[in-house]
């Protein structure tokens, strides 16, 4: 069901995240997975030195995490603001 405990429990996203999930309401998992799916629609992971990891800011991704470049290790960090818990 939608109800879930831990780190499966559907939370409310801040308007940011939102923003780049399409919805406001999901578990961590979901939204880090609908995080991934903006990045790679966006073509976001283009560094010119062909580094994979480094995420490049789009506007929504700026407004939301404050950086121009994010290493993807850094991500799941930076989001932690946006969940409700």
């Amino acid at each position: 069901g939608m109800s879930g405990k831990g780190l499966n429990k559907v939370v409310q996203l801040s308007p940011a995240l939102t923003r780049i999930c399409g919805t406001s309401m999901a578990s961590r998992p979901q939204a880090v997975k609908k995080t991934w799916e903006y990045i790679k629609a966006n073509n976001m992971q283009s560094c010119p030195s062909g580094d994979k990891r480094i995420i490049i800011s789009d506007p929504l991704f700026k407004e939301a995490f404050g950086e121009d470049k994010i290493h993807m290790l850094q991500l799941g960090k930076l989001m932690n603001p946006h969940f409700e818990s």
